[in-house]
C-alpha cells in the first residue's frame, strides 16, 4: 500500500552516454595523433583545444549543466577556474626552464628534442 504517487527515478536513456563515449573515443585518437604529427608550437595549442572539447561533453552530459544556471553551475565555474590556474602555474613552470622550447633542431621530433640543457 502506497501513500501518494509512485516515485520512479527517471532512467537515463542509454544513446547520449553511448555518443558521448563515442567522442571521447574519437577525440583521444585526434589527441594521439597531434601528438606524432609535429606540429611545433602548434601543438599544445590542438591538444588544449581538444581537452576543452572533452571537458564540456562531460560538463553538459555528466553534470547535466544543460540548462538554467544553478549552484552546479557555481561548482563548474569554480572548478574550471583552478583548472586555469594550475595549467598556468604550470605554464610558468615550462616557460622558464633553460632550454624551452627547443630551437634549431634539425631533426624529427623525438626525445632528443625534448631533453633539456646545451
Amino acid at each position: 500500500m502506497t501513500i501518494g504517487p509512485e516515485i520512479h527515478p527517471k532512467r537515463a536513456r542509454p544513446l547520449p552516454f553511448v555518443v558521448a563515449w563515442a567522442v571521447m573515443l574519437v577525440l583521444a585518437g585526434v589527441s594521439l595523433l597531434t601528438a606524432f604529427l609535429g606540429l611545433g608550437a602548434w601543438a599544445p595549442v590542438v591538444q588544449f583545444g581538444i581537452a576543452a572539447i572533452q571537458v564540456s561533453v562531460l560538463f553538459i552530459l555528466f553534470m547535466r549543466l544543460k540548462g538554467s544556471p544553478s549552484l552546479k553551475w557555481v561548482f563548474a565555474v569554480t572548478g574550471f577556474l583552478w583548472l586555469a590556474f594550475l595549467y598556468g602555474l604550470s605554464m610558468t613552470d615550462y616557460s622558464n626552464r633553460r632550454g624551452w622550447p627547443p630551437l634549431n633542431t634539425t631533426s624529427a621530433p623525438g626525445f632528443e628534442a625534448h631533453q633539456n640543457g646545451p
